[in-house]
C-alpha cells in the first residue's frame, strides 16, 4: 500500500501524540479526524493541518474514502467504534486497552479477517528504545537466558488524583488493570512469552463516587512461557513515580528505566576480586553521559537542527511507524489483534486472581416532589468549591440543581435526594437554558482547559454567555460568576505592596497573561457590558488561593512546582499568600443567597490565615513527612529562564507561546486583600485560627 489516507477517531490528549507522529511516516495523509464534541474536532484539525473535521465516523469514512482509522476513543467506546469501521472495510490502529473482554477482542479479529482488512494496536512501550535496546542485549545473550522480570509501574495518576472519577477506569474496580495493565503485561509478553498463571492481590481499597470504590495497589506473581515476572502497579500522589524493568539473568540484571529515560547492565565483570567493585562502579558513567545527551536533545528539537526526541514520544512515532511499514510491506502486524486479545486474557486472569469485590449495586437516587421545587443551579459541582456549596446546602435542607457532563463518578454527597442532576455540556445552548430555566440563583463555577486561546473562548468564554444569556431570559435574581484573583495586575494598583478591594480595576492588558488569567478577564468585562446595558443581575466572586479538603495540596499559588516535592517560589516566598479554604468559599457564595441589592457588586475572598509561602511548605513537611526541597525563586531570573526557553523555540519555529514579565511578576501575589466590604454584606467570617487552617487546609490529607 502507499499514499495510505489515514482519520483519526477521537481527539483527546493521546490523539496529539499520534497527529505529531504521523507527520513523520512517508506515504500516509491524515484526510480527516472526528469526535463527537464537533468544536473539539475543529479545535484540533486546525492544530494539525488536517483539511476535514467530522462529528460522525460514518461521514467520515464515506467522505474522505480514508484506509486506515486511528481510534483513540475513550476504552468503552472501542469495541462499538472499531466494529463499525472494520465492517466498512477499513483497516484500524487501535489504542489499548483492545478492549473490555477477550471476547470483544475475538469478535473483532474475526471481523477484520472477514473484510480482510488489518487491525493492530498500539503497545507502544514494546517500541520504547530503551525496550529495543534491551531485547537486542537480551537476544545477544549478554546477561545469559532471563528468568526472572520485575516491573514496577508507580505513580500519579491524574483523572484519581483530581477526582475525575467519571472516567472509565473508575467505573469498576477492575478496569485500573485493563487501561494500566497492557503497559507491563504487553513488555513481559516479549521477553517471557504468554502468562500461563497468575497470583494476586489488590490492596489500598478507597471509596470514589457514590456506590463506587477503587484499589490504588495491585501485584502478581506471574508463571510465563519462559520464566517467572512480579508485577507491582500503584496509582495516586502518594506513590513515587516509577516506571522501571529489572530482567533477571544468570549473568546479569538490566534495568530498564522509562520514566528517566536510564539503561543499565550489571554483569559479571572480567576482573579480579579486589577491581571488581571499581569495574562495577564504572556501569553508573554512561547513563550520565545519557543524560547529558537528553538535554542536547531537546535543545535541538526546539532549534529545529534535530527531530524531536523525547521517550515517550519516540515509543508512539516508533510504533505507529512499524504499524505502516508492515501495512506497505505486507508483513505481518508488529503488534496485531492476536497481541492485543492475548493481553487482554492475561489482564483478566489478574482481576480475577485477585478476587476482588465489585461495586455495589448502583441505587437509584430518589427525588424530592416536584412541588418543592430547587431555586438554585450550579455548575461545576464535581469539583472543589461547588462540590462544598453543594455538600453545606444539602445539610441545611436546600435543594439545589447541579449541571453535569457526566453523573457517574460524583461523589456520595451530591448524589442526595435534595440534589437534582441535569445532564448536559456547558458548550451547548439548549443544555444551559433547560438547565437554568425555573431557578433563581445561577452559580457558574464550571471552567475548562485547552491547549489555546481558540479553546479557551469556546469552553469558557462562550459558555459564560449562554449563561449571561439564559439568566436574562429567565429573569434570575443573580447571576454569579466564578472568577479568580488572578484577574488583577498588582504592578497597576497603587502602593509598593497594594491594597486590592473588590472594586479595584482589573488588568488592561489580559493578553499579556496567561490562557486562564486571560479567559477569566475577558467573561468579566463582557459580563460587565451585559450588566450596564442589558440588566443582567450579574455578581462577582474571585476567590483567592484556595485549599482545603478535595484540593490540591501543591497548589501553584505557593510556588512553581517541578515536581510533587520540588517547589520554587514565586519570589523569595516570604510575604504573606491569600489563602483561603475551600469550604469558605463555597459558604460566602452561599450567604449570597436571599440578600438584596448585590448586582453589579465584586467579592474577593480571601481567608485570614495568612501564611508565607515558606511557611506553607515547612507545615507542609511536617504533616506530610516528606522531604520537599523549596527554594527561591527571583522572577527576574524566572523570566531569563523563560526567555531562553522561548529564544530555543521561536528560533525552532514555535510562535505561539507567551513571554509575558508581566504574567510572572503576578504570580507572586504580592499585595494585600482587603475583605472587610465582603465580611459586612455577605456576614461571612472566614476561619482565622491558624491551627484550625492548617488542619482543614492540609491535615485533612494525612
Amino acid at each position: 500500500m502507499k499514499n495510505i489516507k489515514v482519520g483519526i477517531i477521537g481527539t483527546g490528549f493521546i490523539a496529539d501524540l499520534h497527529a505529531d507522529a504521523l507527520k513523520r511516516v512517508s506515504d500516509i495523509s491524515v484526510a480527516g479526524c472526528c469526535d463527537l464534541d464537533p468544536g473539539r474536532a475543529k479545535s484540533f484539525a486546525s492544530r494539525w493541518n488536517i483539511p476535514s473535521a467530522y462529528s460522525n465516523v460514518n461521514d467520515l469514512i464515506l467522505k474522505e474514502k480514508i484506509d486506515t482509522a486511528h481510534i483513540l476513543v475513550p476504552p468503552d467506546y472501542h469495541f462499538p467504534v472499531a466494529k463499525e469501521v472494520l465492517e466498512k472495510g477499513v483497516s484500524v490502529l487501535l489504542e489499548k486497552p483492545m478492549g473490555l473482554s477477550s471476547s470483544e477482542c475475538r469478535e473483532l479479529i474475526r471481523i477484520a479477517q472477514e473484510n480482510r482488512v488489518k487491525l493492530g494496536v498500539n503497545h507502544n512501550l514494546i517500541f520504547s528504545p530503551l525496550f529495543d535496546r534491551l531485547l537486542k542485549d537480551i537476544a545477544s545473550h549478554r546477561i545469559g537466558k532471563p528468568e526472572y522480570v520485575i516491573a514496577f509501574f508507580g505513580g500519579p495518576l491524574g483523572q484519581l488524583d483530581f477526582g475525575k472519577f467519571g472516567h472509565w477506569m473508575f467505573q469498576k474496580p477492575g478496569n485500573i488493570i485493563l487501561e494500566q495493565g497492557p503497559h507491563p503485561i504487553s513488555q513481559i509478553r516479549e521477553i517471557l512469552g504468554d502468562i500461563d498463571e497468575i497470583k494476586a492481590v489488590a490492596t489500598g481499597k478507597r471509596e470514589l463516587g457514590k456506590d463506587q470504590f477503587f484499589y490504588d495497589r495491585w501485584q502478581a506473581m506471574a508463571e510465563c512461557r519462559r520464566g517467572h515476572a512480579f508485577i507491582h502497579l500503584s496509582f495516586g500522589s502518594k506513590y513515587s513515580p516509577q516506571r522501571v524493568l529489572h530482567v533477571y539473568g544468570q549473568d546479569g540484571v538490566i534495568t530498564a528505566d522509562f520514566m528517566n529515560n536510564r539503561y543499565l547492565v550489571q554483569e559479571k565483570s572480567v576482573f579480579p576480586d579486589y577491581l571488581d567493585p571499581t569495574a562495577n562502579a564504572m556501569r553508573y558513567f554512561p547513563p550520565l553521559v545519557e543524560g547529558i545527551k537528553d538535554f542536547s536533545d531537546y535543545v535541538f528539537s526546539k532549534l529545529k537542527l534535530k527531530d524531536r526526541a523525547d521517550s515517550f514520544f519516540l515509543t508512539m512515532k516508533n510504533s505507529i511507524t512499524a504499524f505502516y511499514d508492515a501495512m506497505k510491506q505486507g508483513k505481518d502486524l508488529p503488534s496485531d489483534g492476536e497481541d492485543g486479545a492475548c493481553v487482554i486474557e492475561s489482564c483478566e486472569k489478574w482481576i480475577r486472581a485477585a478476587d476482588i469485590a465489585e461495586n455495589p449495586k448502583p441505587q437509584p437516587v430518589v427525588q424530592l416532589g416536584e412541588e418543592k421545587g430547587e431555586d438554585i443551579l450550579i455548575t461545576g459541582a464535581g469539583g472543589f468549591i461547588g462540590g462544598s456549596m453543594v455538600e453545606q446546602l444539602s445539610a441545611r435542607g436546600r435543594r439545589v440543581r447541579i449541571l453535569v457532563r457526566n453523573p457517574k463518578g460524583l461523589r456520595p454527597a451530591l448524589c442526595s435526594p435534595l440534589v437534582k442532576i441535569v445532564r448536559g455540556d456547558i458548550t451547548d445552548p439548549e443544555s444551559v437554558r433547560k438547565a437554568v430555566r425555573g431557578v433563581k440563583y445561577v452559580f457558574h463555577l464550571a471552567h475548562a482547559l485547552g491547549q489555546s486561546w481558540e479553546d479557551y473562548q469556546r469552553l469558557n468564554v462562550e459558555p459564560a454567555k449562554l449563561f449571561a444569556k439564559a439568566c436574562l431570559e429567565e429573569k434570575v435574581k443573580y447571576f454569579v460568576f466564578a472568577s479568580t484573583i488572578a484577574v488583577y495586575y498588582y504592578g497597576d494598583l497603587p502602593g509598593e505592596i497594594p491594597t486590592v478591594y473588590g472594586n479595584s480595576p482589573i488588568d488592561s492588558k489580559p493578553e499579556r497573561r496567561n490562557f486562564y488569567a486571560r479567559s477569566k478577564i475577558v467573561i468579566e468585562n463582557l459580563l460587565t457590558q451585559y450588566h450596564k446595558e442589558k440588566g443582567l443581575p450579574l455578581i462577582i466572586a474571585r476567590p483567592a488561593v484556595v485549599v482545603g479538603k478535595n484540593g490540591i495540596l501543591t497548589h501553584s499559588g505557593v510556588g512553581q512546582w517541578t515536581r510533587d516535592n520540588v517547589c520554587a517560589y514565586w519570589g523569595d516566598g516570604s510575604h504573606p499568600l491569600p489563602f483561603v479554604l475551600g469550604e469558605d468559599v463555597a459558604r460566602a457564595l452561599i450567604h449570597i443567597i436571599g440578600r438584596e441589592g448585590l448586582e453589579g457588586r465584586s467579592f474577593n475572598l480571601a481567608g485570614d490565615a495568612a501564611l508565607s509561602a515558606r511557611e506553607y511548605i515547612a507545615c507542609l513537611k511536617k504533616y506530610s513527612q516528606r522531604n520537599i526541597r523549596a527554594f527561591p525563586y527571583p522572577i527576574r531570573l524566572c523570566f531569563l529562564s523563560e526567555i531562553f526557553k522561548y529564544a530555543i523555540k521561536f528560533a525552532g519555529g514555535e510562535r505561539g507561546g507567551l513571554l509575558s514579565y508581566r504574567d510572572l511578576s503576578n504570580r507572586a501575589i504580592n499585595a494585600r486583600f482587603d475583605c472587610s466590604e465582603e465580611k459586612r454584606l455577605l456576614d461571612w467570617k472566614p476561619c482565622a485560627d491558624k491551627n484550625e487552617f492548617l488542619e482543614k487546609a492540609m491535615g485533612w490529607a494525612f
